[in-house]
């Protein structure tokens, strides 16, 4: 069974935090237990270590309680308007897993440290507690100014916008490489799909280790992201290889039933625009969200749209080609990107300006055949324009915003 990468985060990072400060309470009190009580810890008496392990305790489960409900009532709120996906960034922040273990195993500790104590007076183990408990409240700080970070629309845009194009100069890069590739034709195929589902992910470091040691070129069909039917052909190899090779190369593919994070060029970019199309809605009208966004589009494919479309190649250490997957296609991008808000934007002209603004950006940064995608949307934009009946001088304070492309 393969587990979805928000829930294996959410389980195992907040579970180890909180059991290794919970086993922290049995040390303490076997430490004790064999040295005895340092002198320089405070006098206190059985009943009062008692209440004070009880209240840590109390109080630690009523914050993690009360931070999650919180928590995810905010995201709720934020998610109805900027975007239901976004409630899967709450389990994969870090601030979210450290407050979960760190409030989770403070109050283990201080379960088990009023178990393992009995009669006795647990000075060490209390004193942990309190430690524990100051350090519960700086993180709950920490935790309430992140959480009110994460559904600001413009921090949280920011974020995916750089995840973006973190991503997209890395497509670039490889892209941009200057090497002999095997024949399309000689290729064979090697892994299929087992289920019909979403390609979550392609283990791309386990493909290069893998073919480096069976001397081959893997292939990738299909990008991740992409909804497969049972048996559909995803990696292919440049030479026919052994039924184990088949096998290790089928763990390197990972399905998922429903569409998720991936970390993918095109599912930032789909994200970008959803929250853009949920702003201009007429539920919302977020003008300048979706402004912000056509911006940070703009900024994020400057870069791409400089290279010549090709695969994208990942070579080993000694420089030879060991995957090829799909690569940038500049006019699959474009069009992802600008052509849902364009048609959002045929009744509003101040998002017609700054998609006319963020055209005319990528038209002096892109090359020929960004310029010429460029300036197809442009053309598509002034006919919605002139089709909706706008009056000429708005139509003309959107020319002013693309000279170069319009003259």
């Amino acid at each position: 069974m393969q587990w979805r990468t928000p829930f294996t985060a959410l389980l195992t990072v907040p579970a180890s935090l909180a059991l290794v400060i919970a086993a922290l309470a049995w040390v303490a009190v076997l430490c004790e237990d064999a040295f005895g009580t340092p002198r320089w810890l405070m006098s206190l008496d059985a009943a009062s270590a008692h209440t004070i392990l009880s209240v840590v305790a109390t109080g630690a489960m009523t914050a993690l309680a009360l931070a999650y409900s919180l928590t995810l009532v905010v995201f709720t709120l934020a998610a109805s308007s900027i975007g239901p996906r976004l409630l899967k960034r709450f389990t994969t922040e870090r601030a979210n897993q450290v407050t979960a273990g760190l409030l989770g195993g403070t109050f283990l500790y201080a379960i088990i440290a009023l178990g393992l104590s009995g009669a006795e007076v647990p000075r060490l183990a209390t004193v942990g507690a309190g430690m524990l408990a100051i350090a519960s409240v700086v993180q709950l700080i920490w935790f309430v100014r992140t959480v009110a970070q994460s559904v600001s629309i413009d921090d949280e845009l920011a974020k995916i916008a750089a995840r973006l194009e973190r991503d997209l100069t890395r497509l670039k890069d490889n892209s941009a490489l200057s090497v002999e590739l095997p024949d399309a034709k000689s290729f064979h195929v090697a892994a299929k799909t087992v289920q019909a589902g979403y390609l979550a992910q392609i283990d791309r470091d386990a493909l290069v280790r893998l073919a480096k040691a069976e001397d081959i070129v893997v292939q990738v069909g299909h990008t991740p992201g992409e909804y497969l039917f049972e048996g559909a052909p995803v990696i292919s190899v440049s030479r026919p290889v052994d039924e184990q090779t088949c096998e290790s190369l089928q763990t390197a593919v990972r399905q998922e039933p429903a569409r998720s994070d991936a970390g993918t060029v095109h599912f930032s970019l789909n994200l970008l625009v959803e929250i853009a199309l949920r702003a201009l809605s007429p539920g919302v009208n977020d003008t300048f969200t979706a402004l912000a966004v056509s911006d940070m589009l703009s900024g994020a494919l400057a870069g791409i749209a400089q290279t010549k479309p090709r695969p994208e190649v990942i070579l080993d250490e000694a420089g030879r080609p060991r995957v090829i997957s799909p690569g940038a296609s500049i006019r699959r991008l474009f069009d992802q990107a600008f052509s849902p808000l364009r048609r959002a934007a045929a009744t509003n002209i101040l998002m017609a300006e700054g998609l006319a603004r963020a055209y005319q950006r990528l038209f002096d940064a892109g090359n020929s055949e960004a310029r010429e995608v460029v300036a197809e949307h442009v053309e598509i934009l002034m006919f919605d324009l002139a089709r909706t009946g706008h009056h000429d001088a708005d139509i003309a304070v959107v020319k002013k915003q693309i000279p170069a492309i319009v003259d």
